[in-house]
C-alpha cells in the first residue's frame, strides 16, 4: 500500500509496485474505475490501446510565450483502484519516455485523477506541470507523423507485455533503469552533465548484472614472477599482498560497461539506434508532400564520422571515454567536454580539438542522442535474451 498522502513527492518504488502487482488486487475501500495522466512533448492524434491501459488523444493547451502542453488521460488497469491512481501514470510516463526518447511526465498527486470530466481549470493545472517549448531555438518537434505514432505505440505495447511477463525481480531492476533514462531526458535542458550521468547509469545498472566481474578482471603478466620473488623477500611480499588486495576490490565497472554495450548494442546496429537530427522534420514534410525529395535533409555530411568510419579500437576508446566523463561529473561536478547538446550537423559524434601548447589533441565524443539510443536498445536486447 502506498502512502496515504504523497504530498507532491514521488517515491518511484511505489510506482513500480503500482504498475505491476505480484498479485493483482486493490483494497476493497478503493475499488472502481481509476485514471491517471500522461503529459507528452508531442501531439497524440489517436487513442493508444496499450493492452493494460488506454491513453486518450492529446488535449493541446496554448501557454504563454512559445510554450504549449499536451495532456492525455489514461484509463488505468482494474487493479489500480482509486487510491493514488497517479502512481500508475508516473510509471507509464517512464516507459513511454524510454521508448520515445522524449520527455514525458505525469502528476505527483492524484487530486485531478479523481475527476472523470476535466474542467478548464483542471486542464490549466495539468498544463503548467509540463510546458513544452514549441518554437524558437531549442524548440521541440511537437508534431510527429501518424505512422511514427503507431510505431511508437506498438513498441510501448511490446515492452509493457514483456515487463508484465518477466520474473518480478528482473522487472524491478529494468524499471529502475528505465526511470534513470527518463530522468536523464527530463533533466537535460537544465544540466547536460547530470543528463549524461543518468543516461550512462541506466546502462551501467544492467551491465553490472549482465557482465560478471570475472569476465573482465585482469591479471598482470608478471604476477607469477612476483609471487616467486615474494617467497624470498618479505618486504616485497607485503607489497604484493597490498597489490592483490587492491585488485580484489576493483569491480572493473568501466570494462563491464564497455563489454555490455559491445555485446548488447553492437556497433553495426548503431545506424538503426540513432535517428538523424532532421528525421522528424523530414517525415512531417513527407507526410504532407509525399513526392518531395528530402534526401538532402537526412543524408550523411562529407565531414561527419559514422560508426563504420571508426576502427574497433576507436569505438572502444569512445565507449571507455563515456564512463570516464561520467565519473568526472560524479566526483568533481565536471561537465562532459561536449560543445553542443544538440548538434544538428553530426548524427553520432562530436569531434573536439584542443591545443596543449605543443600539439593538437583530437577527441571523438558520442552525441547525447547516441547515448540514448545505446541505452534503450542495449536494455531491450538484454531483456530479449532473458
Amino acid at each position: 500500500m502506498s502512502r496515504a498522502v504523497t504530498a507532491d513527492h514521488i517515491l518511484f518504488d511505489e510506482c513500480i509496485d503500482a504498475f505491476r502487482r505480484e498479485e493483482a488486487h486493490s483494497h476493497d475501500l478503493f475499488q472502481g474505475d481509476s485514471f491517471s495522466f500522461l503529459l507528452t512533448p508531442f501531439q497524440l492524434s489517436d487513442e493508444w490501446d496499450l493492452g493494460i491501459c488506454k491513453v486518450s488523444p492529446s488535449i493541446k493547451v496554448i501557454l504563454p510565450g512559445a510554450y504549449s502542453a499536451f495532456i492525455s488521460k489514461v484509463e488505468n488497469p482494474d487493479w489500480i483502484g482509486t487510491h493514488n491512481s497517479h502512481l500508475f501514470g508516473v510509471a507509464l510516463a517512464a516507459v513511454v519516455s524510454f521508448i520515445t526518447l522524449k520527455s514525458c511526465k505525469s502528476t505527483r498527486d492524484d487530486y485531478l485523477c479523481r475527476n472523470s470530466d476535466l474542467t478548464e481549470s483542471n486542464i490549466q493545472q495539468l498544463a503548467i506541470q509540463h510546458p513544452i517549448l514549441t518554437a524558437g531555438p531549442g524548440a521541440t518537434h511537437s508534431s510527429i507523423t501518424i505512422n511514427k505514432q503507431y510505431q511508437l505505440r506498438d513498441e510501448i505495447h511490446e515492452l509493457i507485455n514483456k515487463l508484465m511477463s518477466i520474473d518480478y525481480k528482473t522487472y524491478r531492476v529494468l524499471m529502475q533503469s528505465i526511470r534513470l533514462l527518463q530522468l536523464s531526458i527530463s533533466s537535460k535542458r537544465d544540466d547536460f552533465g547530470l543528463a549524461y550521468l543518468l543516461a550512462v547509469s541506466s546502462i551501467e545498472s544492467i551491465a553490472q548484472k549482465a557482465i560478471k566481474r570475472d569476465k573482465v578482471k585482469k591479471k598482470h603478466p608478471n604476477e607469477k614472477k612476483w609471487k616467486e620473488k615474494a617467497k624470498k623477500d618479505s618486504d616485497f611480499q607485503e607489497i604484493l599482498k597490498e597489490y592483490l588486495e587492491s585488485r580484489g576490490k576493483n569491480e572493473y565497472l568501466r570494462e563491464r560497461f564497455v563489454l555490455f554495450l559491445k555485446k548488447f548494442a553492437p556497433v553495426e546496429n548503431w545506424l538503426d539506434y540513432v535517428e538523424h537530427p532532421m528525421q522528424d522534420m523530414a517525415e512531417q514534410i513527407k507526410e504532407v508532400s509525399p513526392t518531395h525529395d528530402l534526401g538532402h535533409l537526412i543524408e550523411k555530411n562529407w565531414f561527419e564520422k559514422y560508426p563504420e568510419d571508426l576502427q574497433d579500437k576507436e569505438i572502444e576508446e569512445v565507449l571507455s571515454g563515456v564512463y570516464v566523463h561520467r565519473s568526472r561529473f560524479v566526483h568533481r561536478g565536471e561537465q562532459p567536454p561536449h560543445t553542443d547538446p544538440n548538434p544538428s550537423m553530426n548524427r553520432f559524434f562530436q569531434e573536439i580539438r584542443e591545443y596543449d601548447g605543443n600539439s593538437i589533441k583530437e577527441t571523438i565524443l558520442p552525441n547525447y542522442a547516441l547515448l540514448l539510443g545505446l541505452s534503450k536498445n542495449s536494455l531491450i536486447n538484454w531483456l530479449n535474451n532473458k
